[in-house]
């Protein structure tokens, strides 16, 4: 009958409060105690004992003589377990992993309460009660492999299944698992979302729903925890259960380090320098100087006791400082072609480097040169554990990580080498988490986070190569210049260089969970609920003016000719939208027999679409796609796809041990399951770009372009000429099926081997639209959709 309150409480909790998402990192432990008979013992008191802090996790075996330990922070333990008439058993080093669950099963001998006995130590190194498919990477492991950049991506290319991918504008991801799309992985550290990542592109894309990881300005994962203040992670690949999800690609978790009853520091440098490498063949075949090249990452880690037994502190930095040395080809202007320009257009073509190579003919020649991109990184982090008595514990901690990055010709089709790109990002995180022990079978676990990242992009023109900057009153009206901005020029056959603000995103994220953990007998119930807020911010440039030449030549067109291919002014509008997320699971893990764990459940996610953070600010959504002849625009504030509330997720996993003996074991696992995606991955494009974007485009103009042709076009509610980006409302989320089955065998008490069959198929069924040449009465050109179905089969060992 003591389910029963427990239960109702959970109903009620779960209708009035607005948390959400699961994403534990803590592990837990259940098993039997026995008698030397192999006679089932109960109300035997079962104790784990963190050997850094003292805390202890409590529990009592029931009447089938099994006991659960639940939320155990990733940590080294030592099992206790005392009943009268059997002496008190000690079971030292039992190192526990991110979102393990173990099965230690203990016998106890016949004696004195007063008298103990000490068993073998360690853990079981096969996870005999999942059917995921999983890796673990701890620090031990981290502490021992050299680490280029300090950044765990590599170490998350080493799991099986993940492959990495090629980023662009519209994919900002940087690995698939199991053939899943690169922005359906889920990153938390700390049990919270680490998914509030931007990129500081004009269109927001991915990241405007909260489906990329905030990474720092050169793409590392040390924005988000420092290596070395990593305790460590887990990766999920496969069939994961029911309290993971919202995406349906890999499952990272982190966990990070917490301080101890013994003060322990640690300083670090790791560095590189070019006066110990060769210079580059492209460098001394052109005769150009070696660029520089230096690589300073240090910073240390200091953690400890603040009051013994209660309060600890652990505090990490690190700094990073990179000058990477790139050699590079590029065609420019000759100086015959920058004398011949009229004299309105030769500053144009001065801003591009001078030519130090072969004449190439058609008023072309090669500029090579050498240089370094320099990008820097400050990443500060604390932590406070507060014991606040036996079955209540607290944490809190702050990350703040700034970091630069400069990039000379960076990723334009073309790029000019006197074009700098220069970023910035800054990543604030505040995460404070609960855990309360309200009876042995019973235990709760809170999580609050706020989160914040911030990305600005700009282009510089500087004098490299004999190049002449521009000032801001030849490339911009009365009333702008290049901090609100932007410049675009560009010759075909020679390159593009640009100078002026392309944009500022920033993301928000408010994220609350909750998770309830039951032992009921054989039964280890677990529900959560999860609520995640996002506020997606675009500032770009307000003005924006482009010119493309056909070449370096006199014909109309042409950049000696006095009039441009090509010109387009532009305006833009701040965008300010909204995401929510909402998800709630519930799922039991059923020791059937001691060997054979069935783990099943539901998870129910609703992920509405994007819609604009203040009144009268929601995009424009088309309608009737399917007869382009009819197609019209929406009533304002109609949502840019259908939000189903339908999207109920079965999970199944069962874990069958084959055999099990000291130093070996088998175990055999299979899952399926359903996983849903938030499907906004494009949308963030979608409604960056209409309505808040109005441009104007000239053909064959008179350049420089006159005050009245250089104005800003008027932003309209009605939609202007370009290129547009909707969405239909009739069509649904992505969803993924998912199965595997997976064989592992323990070798020894340190090794095992795994052989994995993967499979999944999907259907993408949100659907984006691109609308080209569209004009005020409508008409348009082109139609395109990214609606796909997929599947992949993978066999791993």
């Amino acid at each position: 009958m003591r389910r029963y309150p427990a239960v109702s409480f959970l109903c009620v909790f779960l209708s009035f409060a607005s948390v959400l998402h699961a994403q534990s990192t803590n592990a837990s432990v259940s098993g039997r105690i026995t008698d030397p008979s192999k006679a089932l013992i109960t109300g035997a008191k079962i104790a784990a004992v963190s050997a850094g802090t003292n805390l202890r996790y409590e529990s009592m075996s029931n009447g089938s003589g099994e006991y659960f330990l639940a939320n155990l922070p990733p940590s080294s333990y030592r099992i206790e377990v005392e009943k009268s008439g059997f002496k008190k058993l000690v079971k030292p080093d039992v190192v526990l992993h991110v979102q393990d669950a173990l099965e230690i099963n203990l016998e106890m001998a016949l004696g004195s309460a007063t008298e103990s006995i000490t068993v073998e130590s360690g853990a079981p190194l096969v996870n005999t009660e999942s059917g995921t498919v999983s890796t673990v990477v701890d620090r031990t492991f981290v502490d021992n492999l050299p680490l280029n950049g300090r950044s765990f991506q590599t170490l998350i290319l080493l799991t099986p299944g993940v492959v990495p991918t090629t980023t662009n504008f519209g994919d900002q991801g940087q690995f698939s698992v199991n053939g899943q799309r690169a922005d359906g992985n889920y990153f938390s550290v700390d049990g919270v979302s680490a998914n509030f990542g931007m990129t500081g592109f004009l269109a927001m894309l991915q990241s405007a729903s909260g489906a990329l990881p905030a990474l720092s300005a050169s793409g590392g994962t040390n924005s988000l925890v420092s290596v070395d203040a990593m305790q460590e992670f887990r990766i999920q690949t496969s069939s994961f259960a029911p309290e993971f999800g919202r995406t349906p690609g890999g499952q990272i978790s982190i966990a990070t380090r917490s301080g101890t009853n013994a003060f322990h520091g640690t300083l670090f440098e790791y560095f590189r320098n070019g006066t110990l490498d060769a210079n580059d063949w492209f460098t001394n075949c052109n005769h150009l100087p070696k660029p520089d090249e230096k690589q300073n990452d240090f910073g240390g880690v200091f953690g400890g006791p603040i009051i013994k037994d209660k309060t600890f502190f652990f505090f990490s930095y690190e700094g990073l400082r990179l000058r990477q040395p790139f050699t590079q080809q590029s065609v420019v202007p000759d100086a015959a072609s920058r004398q011949q320009a009229p004299a309105a257009t030769q500053p144009f073509l001065n801003a591009f480097p001078v030519a130090n190579g072969a004449e190439l003919g058609k008023g072309l020649a090669q500029f090579n040169a050498s240089f370094s991109n320099p990008s820097s990184l400050d990443a500060y982090s604390i932590r406070v554990d507060q014991i606040i008595n036996p079955n209540l514990n607290l944490f809190a901690r702050y990350n703040y990580s700034p970091s630069s990055l400069d990039q000379r010709a960076a990723p334009f089709t073309t790029p000019a080498l006197s074009t700098i790109d220069s970023v910035s990002s800054s990543v604030h995180t505040l995460t404070v988490g609960l855990t309360e022990l309200i009876k042995p079978e019973i235990s709760n676990e809170v999580r609050a986070n706020y989160s914040n990242h911030r990305v600005a992009t700009k282009f510089l023109v500087d004098n490299f190569g004999g190049a002449v900057p521009l000032p801001d009153s030849l490339m911009f009206p009365s009333g702008f210049s290049s901090t609100d901005s932007a410049f675009l020029f560009l010759i075909n056959g020679v390159g593009e260089y640009g100078q002026g603000k392309a944009g500022t995103d920033e993301q928000r994220q408010v994220n609350l969970i909750d998770n309830l953990s039951l032992n009921e007998g054989s039964h280890q119930l677990k529900f959560g609920v999860d609520y995640r807020w996002l506020a997606p911010f675009s500032s770009p440039f307000v003005y924006r003016q482009t010119v493309l030449f056909s070449g370096v030549t006199a014909a109309p067109g042409g950049a000696l000719s006095g009039t441009a291919l090509f010109a387009q002014p532009a305006s833009f509008q701040a965008t300010a939208l909204l995401s929510q997320n909402f998800s709630l699971y519930g799922q039991d893990a059923w020791k059937i027999t001691p060997r054979l764990t069935v783990t099943y459940g539901l998870r129910w996610d609703i992920n509405p679409a994007l819609k604009g953070k203040n009144s009268g600010s929601d995009p424009f959504t088309v309608v009737g796609l399917n007869n382009p002849a009819t197609m019209t625009l929406a009533p304002r504030g109609t949502p840019l796809y259908e939000t189903t509330y339908g999207n109920v997720a079965p999970r199944l996993g069962i874990a069958y041990q084959l055999n099990e003996s000291p130093d070996s074991g088998t175990v055999l696992r299979t899952g399926f399951g359903v996983f849903y995606d938030l499907g906004q991955g494009s949308l963030g494009g979608a409604t960056t770009f209409f309505p808040y974007l109005a441009t104007r485009s000239f053909a064959l103009p008179a350049f420089p372009l006159s005050p009245q042709n250089a104005a800003p076009p008027a932003l309209t509610t009605n939609p202007p000429v370009g290129t547009m980006f909707v969405a239909d409302p009739h069509l649904k989320l992505p969803r993924t099926y998912q199965w595997n089955v997976a064989l592992e065998q323990s070798i020894g008490r340190s090794q095992s081997v795994s052989l994995t069959y993967l499979g999944a198929i999907g259907r993408d069924l949100l659907r984006v639209t691109n609308l080209f040449n569209v004009n005020p009465s409508f008409q348009f050109v082109g139609l395109t959709t990214n609606s796909a179905t997929s599947d992949y089969h993978a066999l791993q060992i």
